[in-house]
């Protein structure tokens, strides 16, 4: 009979074990949604082997040497031309074995300065890596990184199946080589499409090198990317390759990229996952964010949550990006930002962990869920020892305390009043219970007419001093209150004990009560409310075996949050190009995101013009990356273009405290989304620190840089066409093994044309030499730099606007066989000069720019019947503006509203002389 019994109880935990052993995999397990989160260690190669995909339970997966299902989580590095560092024995050790990584994806960019430019340098640190990763326990997924072009067919990718065969054949068929051919297949020019069509590039590009693999006897797992930045897997489950170890990738970034419960919208890519695995196809992410797609804001670790939720549950294996200390939210390390916090080194030293104090909250979430532990952020503000003394009592008033309208013992027989700036209680003769949880006998003061409303988040302590004209025993329990939190039963009363006091000068006696959160639960709430930490009042419940006490120097103390310096920039004001900061903001300009630098942006006088400017200080531990310590400015969303512009210039202002060794190296670079959200500048601007004091200086004592870049010559073959918009600007002020400290100013930021510059004086010239104005033998002998005469100056008037007049006098300085008599005697007649009196000109004298202006003004209304007439708005953007007389703004507005004349550095010098190239300028402009 028991046997029997017995054996329907153990049918019976058979039953149950089976059932039990499907839950995982139940749509009723425990917490939905997150239940897949916190999951066992990631298997390693050492155990799993040689990675296959199998069908399992009608569902492509991938599984390890055995045939079971195999969940990779690991992490990716950044561009190995950027962050080369991460190659390193600790870093890789401290994956493995710290975070439980069991794979590692090098990150090989092709263009943007990788493979491409440097070849075997890169192709060295790829094959570090795997080394690295094999000694270490990991697989490893060669990345050949397409992102820019998007077309993995494009000439720049050329290179791939000579890479891929050397990789192959340096690691015959070993198993902890993974193959990614291609990134991020995308429209960046030259690229694919969203759409079958694009697939199919990408298909063809793959299917020689994998036939080529397989030939070889390499049965390694292949990761092909797929269409729109490897966003679309389901089209390479309508159109698959040929191989039955080949896996599709997915890439997301969860502050950008939205979850979706069904696989039928083609625009959601958790979506496409979706539809990939329902028809046939395995899906591997090779990268994925908690930012947005452009690795900055956030992080959305919600959003990732959910994502990883879906992965864990699919046995869909991910790789996180990245292994970087760039300052954007994406990466895993602190970054450098200058004045705020060091950069963590790649290397984690020989023990072999980066303290999570060294982890970003992208990386610290990161480590967590590749460990499958329980995700708990560190506390990462700096904190600050604080004391606030609320109630001093310092006044001579009772500072707004009084009996509690429910206070058991009424105000008939207690009175509050200040005595020797302190709060002094009568009639405690009343309210002496003295235990612990018996207060509410006692009276209750509050402070309700307080006007103090301090801030207690943080607070440990509520201190309070207690004076007695003899040593006591007195009892208080304490209610904090706010807006949101008006009542919590004190846990107990506190006591001090006649032990407690001491005796003062004045010969009575104080002792210190101290109030915790653990004796009073609406101080603990409110204390920890970052919402709601202001209290609004407090309750006292006191009792004593003394008649009289004083209460003084009611005081909350503890620590929290440091406030973080504010740093005031100046109004942001209207993104415009040209940028000339004269209407004192910074018209668009701002720190980009990942800038090294993010000091206060101030509008400052530069060579007599406004301009922006910002303080830096470079770090004595240099990045391999000049860029990451750097300051780059942009301004965003611009939306312009060239046009017929050839070159993109500015003024960059020194003034350094510091600068004795190395070189600031000025990029220049555009955000075009046809060409991948970048377009870099060939050309960079060096600028040798030993050589600064060899320099002239401007008269306000700053080292003045002309930077101008070529817009024809941008890196990786990319064009920027006449209608290309290029979305942002961006300016890098980059680190060479400088010591630079110091202010730097950004003015005049503009286009200009092919014809600016010398090449415009050129044509100038030609002009001049085709109006008879000088001789062709005559042009390479004149000395254009030096002042031109009034009298010369009416002649090249004159003739260049092909005056005449009939004339019978002429100034009486002016002689018969001058150059210019016969033009003097025609503008005379025309009423465009009437001399400096007295029948006179002076003719040899040097003209003034306003002379020049006016007179040009006067000639122009002749033959120019669409001149558009200015006025002294037009003039604004002249910091010398107001030197105009009202006598001739309206000729020097004019001649500048008609874009004859631009002014001397944002300054119309008037009364400065004129060189004869800036006067054939400027008739050039006028007649051309």
């Amino acid at each position: 009979m028991f046997r029997n019994i017995n054996k329907k109880i153990l049918a019976f935990v058979i039953v149950v074990a089976m059932l039990m052993s499907f839950i995982p995999t139940m749509s009723f397990a425990a917490e939905p949604n997150s239940s897949h989160l916190i999951t066992s260690q990631a298997k390693k190669p050492s155990t799993a082997g040689a990675l296959q995909l199998l069908d399992k339970n009608g569902t492509k997966t991938l599984c390890d040497k055995d045939g079971n299902p195999i969940q990779l989580r690991g992490m990716c590095t950044h561009g190995l031309q950027w962050y080369p560092e991460i190659i390193n024995n600790n870093a890789f050790a401290a994956l493995s074995k710290d975070w439980g990584s069991n794979v590692i994806r090098l990150a090989m960019y092709v263009a943007e300065g990788g493979y491409s430019k440097d070849p075997e340098t890169i192709k060295k640190k790829v094959i570090d890596g795997i080394n690295f990763a094999i000694a270490n326990d990991m697989y490893a997924m060669v990345d050949w990184h397409v992102l820019t072009p998007g077309d993995p067919n494009a000439d720049i990718y050329k290179g791939a199946m000579d890479f891929f065969k050397e990789i192959s054949q340096k690691y015959p068929n070993n198993p902890h080589i993974i193959y990614e051919l291609a990134n991020e297949p995308s429209p960046n020019d030259p690229g694919v499409t969203n759409d079958a069509a694009g697939w199919a590039k990408v298909k063809s590009y793959a299917e020689p090198i994998i036939k080529m693999l397989r030939d070889s006897g390499n049965k390694n797992l292949v990761v092909v990317g797929t269409p729109n930045w490897s966003q679309r897997p389901d089209l390479a489950a309508n159109n698959p390759i040929n191989d039955n170890n080949t896996i599709y990738t997915v890439h997301f970034y969860s502050g950008t990229h939205k979850t979706s419960p069904n696989s039928t919208d083609r625009g959601n890519v958790m979506s496409n996952v979706r539809y990939a695995l329902e028809h046939g196809v395995a899906v591997f992410c090779s990268e994925w964010g908690s930012s947005e797609a452009s690795g900055n804001n956030g992080p959305y670790l919600k959003e990732a949550d959910e994502w990883l939720e879906f992965f864990n549950a699919n046995n869909i294996s991910w790789i996180n990006w990245s292994l970087s200390n760039k300052n954007e939210t994406s990466g895993s390390f602190i970054p450098f930002i200058s004045g705020k916090s060091e950069a963590t080194s790649l290397d984690p030293g020989d023990d072999q962990v980066w303290s999570p104090k060294e982890l970003s909250i992208s990386g610290e979430y990161a480590r967590a869920r590749i460990k499958g532990i329980k995700y708990e952020p560190i506390e990462r503000a700096e904190k600050e020892e604080f004391t606030t003394n609320i109630w001093d009592f310092n006044d001579g008033t009772t500072q707004g305390f009084g009996i509690n309208a429910d206070s058991p013992v009424k105000a008939d027989s207690i009175t509050l009043t200040n005595d020797k700036n302190a709060l002094k209680i009568t009639g405690l003769k009343n309210s002496k219970d003295l235990s612990e949880g018996n207060y509410w006998a006692n009276v209750r003061l509050s402070a309700d007419g307080t006007s103090n409303k301090p801030n207690i988040l943080g607070a440990e302590k509520l201190t309070m001093d207690v004076i007695a004209a003899a040593p006591a025993t007195v009892s208080i329990a304490a209610i904090p209150q706010s807006s949101t939190h008006g009542w919590a039963n004190p846990t107990r009363a506190i006591a001090v004990k006649p032990s407690d006091f001491v005796k003062q000068t004045d010969g009575t006696y104080k002792a210190v009560l101290t109030i915790t959160p653990a004796d009073s639960p609406n101080f603990d709430s409110i204390a920890k409310d970052t919402k709601d930490s202001t209290m609004t009042n407090i309750i006292l419940f006191v009792g004593a075996d003394t008649n009289v006490i004083s209460l003084d120097n009611i005081t909350v103390s503890g620590n929290r949050a440091a406030a973080e310096a504010t740093v005031e920039h100046a109004m942001p004001g209207k993104a415009t190009l040209p940028s000339n900061f004269e209407d004192s903001t910074r018209q668009g300009w701002s720190w980009d995101a990942t800038s090294g630098v993010q000091s206060a942006l101030a509008i400052k006088d530069a060579n007599g013009s406004k301009a922006i400017s910002w303080e830096v200080k470079y770090p004595e531990v240099k990045p391999t990356d000049g860029w990451a310590s750097a300051p780059r400015i942009a301004l965003g969303g611009i939306n312009a273009t060239r046009g017929s512009n050839k070159y993109l210039a500015f003024d960059l202002y020194l003034k350094p405290a510091q600068a004795s060794k190395g070189a600031l190296c000025i990029s220049l670079a555009f955000a075009p989304p046809t060409l991948g959200y970048w377009a870099q500048a060939s050309v960079d601007i060096n600028i040798p620190l030993a050589s600064l004091s060899k320099m002239k200086k401007t008269k306000d004592g700053l080292y003045h840089i002309q930077a101008k870049y070529d817009l024809d010559k941008i890196n990786d073959k990319k064009v920027l066409t006449a209608d290309t918009v290029l979305r942002d600007i961006t300016i890098v002020v980059a680190d060479v093994n400088s010591d630079y400290a110091g202010t730097m100013y950004l003015d005049n930021v503009r286009f200009e044309n092919e014809n600016d510059g010398k090449s415009e004086l050129n044509n100038a010239i030609a002009m001049l030499v085709s109006k008879g104005i000088i001789k062709n033998s005559d042009a390479k002998q004149i000395n254009f730099n030096k002042s031109i005469s009034r009298g010369e100056y009416i002649m090249w008037l004159v003739k260049t606007l092909d005056l005449n007049a009939k004339y019978t006098t002429n100034f009486s300085d002016v002689n018969k066989k001058d150059s210019y008599y016969n033009s003097l005697g025609i503008a005379k007649a025309l009423g465009i000069t009437n001399g400096v009196g007295h029948n006179k000109f002076n003719p040899n004298k040097a003209i003034s720019r306003e002379n020049m202006l006016v007179l040009t003004y006067k000639a122009l209304k002749l033959v120019n019947k669409n001149l558009v007439k200015g006025n002294a708005d037009n003039l604004k953007q002249f910091s010398d503006a107001s030197k105009v007389s009202k006598n001739t703004v309206e000729s020097v507005a004019t001649i500048v509203k008609n874009g004859f004349y631009s002014g001397d550095a944002k300054k119309l010098n008037l009364k400065a002389s004129v060189t004869k190239a800036e006067s054939a300028l400027m008739l050039h402009k006028i007649i051309r």
